[in-house]
C-alpha cells in the first residue's frame, strides 16, 4: 500500500494511492495519526481525488523522533523537529547562508510495536529544513519486502550529485539495534546514510530526489520569506475536492 498526506479544504488528510491514479481520503489528519490506529488497513475510504492535482503535505504533520544513522562512523543522533516540509515546498535560506549541505537518504517510518510501517525518503538541508515523503510505501508493495533494493537519485539544477543503493542496508537489523538504546514509537523516522557532501547552493537552486518505487521530491531554494500553501490548496490553483 502507498500512503500519503494531502492538503484539502478542511486541512490535511491521510490518503491511499490507487492504481488508477487516484487518491482516496482516509479518516486521519496525516499518516502519523493513521499509524496509531491498529485498524487503519481496513479504514473506510472517503473522498476520491485525482493524484496529479493534489498538493502533498508533509507525510507526518506532527513528527516524533528523527534518528539519523551515520553508516560511516557507525553512530546515530536524534532530533525532534517541530515540523517537516512537504515534498514540493520551498526551502527558505537565511540571508547569511552562502554554502550549505544537503543530504537525502532512504528512511523507514516506525509503526506499532516498533515494527517498520513502510519506506520513504528523508531530505535535510543544514539550515534546519527536513522533508519526508512523498509517500510511505508498505513492505508488501516493494520488491524484497522488508529488505528492498532501492536506488535513490538526487540532482541539483538537473546535475546528478548522488546515487545510493539500499541493497546492503538491512533496516530490520538497524531498527532492532537502535531499539536496544532508545524507545521507538509510531511515527518515529529512521534514516541511514553517509556524511553529507558540501554543495554550493544559492537562491533558485532546485533540489530533486527520486526513488522509483516511492516517489519524487522537487524543492526550490528561496531567500525571501515564503508562505506555505494554505491547507487545501492544490497545484494548479485548485483545492482537493473542488
Amino acid at each position: 500500500m502507498k500512503l500519503t498526506t494531502i492538503r484539502t479544504r478542511g486541512g490535511t488528510r491521510a490518503a491511499r494511492a490507487e492504481g488508477d491514479g487516484t487518491l482516496v481520503e482516509l479518516p486521519y489528519p496525516d499518516v502519523g495519526a493513521l499509524l496509531l490506529d491498529p485498524q487503519w488497513p481496513v479504514a473506510a475510504g472517503q473522498r476520491v481525488h485525482e493524484a496529479m492535482f493534489c498538493d502533498r503535505a508533509p507525510l507526518l504533520t506532527r513528527p516524533g523522533k528523527v534518528v539519523r544513522v551515520d553508516l560511516g562512523r557507525r553512530s546515530f543522533h536524534v532530533t525532534r523537529p517541530e515540523s517537516l516540509a512537504g515534498p514540493r515546498d520551498a526551502i527558505v535560506l537565511p540571508d547569511e547562508s552562502v554554502a550549505t549541505t544537503w543530504k537525502t537518504e532512504p528512511a523507514v517510518v516506525i509503526g506499532r510495536l516498533g515494527t517498520i510501517a513502510g519506506f520513504s525518503i528523508l531530505n535535510e538541508v543544514t539550515v534546519g529544513w527536513l522533508s519526508l515523503g512523498p509517500a510511505l510505501v508498505t513492505p508488501d508493495e516493494l520488491p524484497g519486502g522488508l529488505l528492498p533494493r532501492l536506488t535513490l537519485h538526487s540532482f541539483v539544477d538537473g546535475r546528478p550529485v548522488q546515487k545510493t543503493d539500499t541493497g546492503d542496508l538491512d533496516f530490520v537489523a538497524l531498527v532492532h539495534r537502535l531499539s536496544q538504546h532508545l524507545r521507538l514509537d509510531p511515527g518515529d523516522v529512521v534514516a541511514a546514510g553517509h556524511e553529507k557532501v558540501p554543495l554550493l547552493l544559492s537562491e533558485g537552486s532546485v533540489l530533486e530526489t527520486e526513488i522509483d518505487e516511492i516517489g519524487f521530491h522537487e524543492n526550490v531554494l528561496k531567500r525571501v520569506e515564503w508562505v506555505s500553501p494554505s491547507p487545501g490548496r492544490c497545484r494548479g490553483g485548485r483545492r482537493c475536492g473542488d
